[in-house]
């Protein structure tokens, strides 16, 4: 007899028995995957004391190549000039260079020329022409049939020579617009004068000094010539 006063049979009391047994193993089944289930949600979900981390998200690729802002213009540091600036600024004016010893022999020369007040051009003639001498020096020769030693001083002559023979030469000079006399190693002058003719010769070479025995040699070879 079963617990609800109904009488049961031994096959139907072992039947009752099987189909409780296999309710309880499913019912136990079942609570072990509610368990199990349930453990898992509890494990991975995030925990209250840990922040939450939003999970990132990669941009969006674009299919034109982005556009690299450039730099501004640094400015300079104060007290300093930019290139630009410095670049507009006027140059300055060079100074007035002193003459070449050629253009310094040639001013010589159209000194000399220069006419005497007084006399006629016939009597003040003078003769000017170039030599090479034999150590490669350009002689300018002037030569006039009268006294030039009042315009040795035209020649800017800073001394009275170092005597060669009958000549005298000398390489220092007085040259406009410096405070002192100059020694010139390029420039040199030779000079013989009388009451009734004079030989002047200026001498320059650009590359090497022109030699005091060769400008005397012309200036004698001159004078010899003149009678």
């Amino acid at each position: 007899m079963g617990d609800d006063g109904i009488y049961l049979s031994a096959p139907q009391r072992r039947r009752r028995r099987g189909t409780v047994a296999v309710a309880v193993a499913v019912a136990a089944v079942l609570l072990g995957v509610g368990a199990y289930v349930g453990t898992s949600w509890y494990l991975g979900r995030p925990s209250a004391l840990e922040p939450f981390v939003t999970p990132s998200v990669a941009p969006p690729v674009s299919a034109t190549p982005s556009v690299v802002p450039q730099s501004a213009p640094v400015a300079p540091p104060l007290g300093t000039i930019s290139a630009a600036r410095a670049s507009r600024l006027p140059s300055p004016v060079p100074s007035p260079t002193a003459p070449t010893d050629d253009e310094l022999a040639d001013t010589q020369v159209s000194r000399l020329l220069q006419p005497r007040s007084g006399i006629t051009a016939a009597d003040s003639a003078t003769v000017v022409r170039n030599e090479i001498t034999p150590g490669g020096a350009l002689a300018r020769i002037v030569s006039a049939r009268y006294d030039l030693t009042s315009r040795r001083q035209l020649l800017g002559a800073a001394d009275a020579g170092e005597p060669i023979g009958q000549v005298r030469c000398t390489q220092n000079f007085r040259v406009q617009g410096a405070p002192f006399p100059q020694n010139r190693p390029g420039l040199l002058l030779c000079w013989r004068m009388s009451p009734y003719k004079s030989v002047v010769v200026i001498a320059t070479s650009a590359t090497k000094q022109p030699q005091a025995p060769d400008a005397a040699a012309v200036v004698s070879h001159v004078w010899t010539d003149m009678g």
